[in-house]
């Protein structure tokens, strides 16, 4: 068990503890690793030998399962063991398309021994190459994601006040984005690479992505006012968003994102990088 102390409202300890409890009530045995810095999580898992483990459980929220995905796909073997997570983050966003809802839902789907085979996405930009499991963001989703840092005390809606402030510096930005074959060239304001549905927590990102089906879903907000950009909020927490003329929905297994001026990433809610970025699914 890889943990993030300081994940979400920093009861990630705590949540690991009781999780703890449970499982080796119900016959598992648990060692329990602890990150102390950022990014120590990543390095944990790059230090575990997977054959010696039965699976890996990551409880913090998406940042946190991106770093022990990556930490653990570092060599030319990849993932060998089954990946939990037990949800502590502000967003864990991931989660909600396994019908994971609670640390409870997770701890039982653990006990279960219930295992699903999912996609991984892969990207390359100018810090490096990455797996991600639930979004690649650009552009006004990303800035929004860095000004909701210092909200996270109030959970997912972080997210929300994030938004607002953005919209009040709308910048629309040249985009040139290839899906598989096909170029589009858009004056955008975001562009979303989704392999899962939601994002923040609870907003409906990507309705119709799914975790299993070998496809990555591009979301593209064109140019829009603020007053427009306000409007569409609330119906991204329905996924009514994509029936507005202003969003357009791609899907394909090859993505390429180039931009007039870089454009800053989040990759599962984590924040670095920049445009140009290729991106594509590792399926199952």
């Amino acid at each position: 068990m890889i943990v993030n102390p300081v994940a979400g409202k920093r009861l990630g300890r705590q949540i690991a503890d009781e999780a703890v409890i449970r499982l080796k009530a119900s016959g598992i045995p648990v060692k329990t690793f602890y990150s102390s810095n950022p990014g120590e999580t990543l390095s944990i898992a790059q230090s575990l030998n997977q054959k010696d483990w039965a699976g890996v459980i990551a409880v913090g929220g998406d940042g946190t399962l991106f770093e022990v995905l990556n930490g653990l796909h570092t060599g030319d073997a990849g993932i060998t063991i089954p990946v939990g997570q037990i949800p502590s983050g502000s967003g864990n966003s991931y989660l909600r398309d396994l019908a994971i809802f609670s640390i409870d839902d997770a701890v039982k789907s653990i006990i279960a021994n219930s295992h699903r085979q999912v996609d991984l996405g892969f990207f390359t930009c100018d810090t490096g190459n990455f797996r991600f499991i639930n979004l690649l963001g650009a552009g006004f989703v990303s800035n929004v994601a860095r000004r909701a840092v210092k909200y996270k005390v109030f959970g997912p809606k972080s997210y929300v006040f994030g938004v607002i402030e953005e919209v009040l510096c709308l910048n629309p930005i040249s985009i040139r984005l290839m899906v598989d074959d096909d170029i589009i060239e858009r004056n955008a304001l975001f562009v979303e690479i989704c392999n899962s549905r939601y994002t923040g927590g609870d907003m409906l990102m990507a309705p119709s992505a799914r975790i299993d089906d070998g496809l990555l879903d591009v979301i593209v907000m064109n140019a829009a006012s603020r007053l427009r950009a306000l409007q569409l909020l609330p119906k991204i927490f329905s996924g009514a968003h994509v029936h507005a003329p202003e969003i357009e929905v791609f899907s394909g297994r090859r993505i390429k994102l180039e931009s007039e001026h870089p454009m800053a990433l989040t990759p599962d809610g984590e924040i670095f990088g920049h445009t140009p970025l290729e991106a594509s699914i590792e399926k199952k």
